[in-house]
């Protein structure tokens, strides 16, 4: 948080590219976002709880997350909206080409 914090003092942009599965991770994100008049953007990224295990599976050392991790990040993971304080959200699929399809939230074909 003081990196990202720093960032957006300093007016640049921030990604934030980790799993904040809910409301508790993602609040003082939004928060500091908005104090430092940043728009604020979640991508939500449906659960695919095999293809995760597969990806993590192919992991080495300490890039490997234990399997009881995901599976107990799969049970926090909630879905963010525009009503967390998020300017917007955006959903994101694999696109089977390697790249990815994002679209606005609520999207039809989202």
């Amino acid at each position: 948080m003081r990196l990202v914090r720093q960032a957006l003092a300093d007016g640049r942009s921030v990604a934030v590219d980790n799993t904040n599965p809910s409301p508790e991770e993602w609040r003082p994100l939004v928060a500091a976002g908005h104090a430092h008049g940043a728009r604020v953007v979640a991508c939500w990224f449906p659960p695919d709880l095999a293809g995760s295990l597969r990806r993590n599976a192919a992991r080495t050392g300490r890039d490997r997350v234990p399997d009881v991790g995901v599976h107990a990040t799969l049970k926090r993971l909630r879905r963010p909206s525009p009503a967390d304080g998020f300017d917007a959200v955006y959903d994101v699929r694999f696109d089977g080409r390697g790249g990815f399809d994002v679209r606005p939230a609520g999207r039809a074909g989202a």
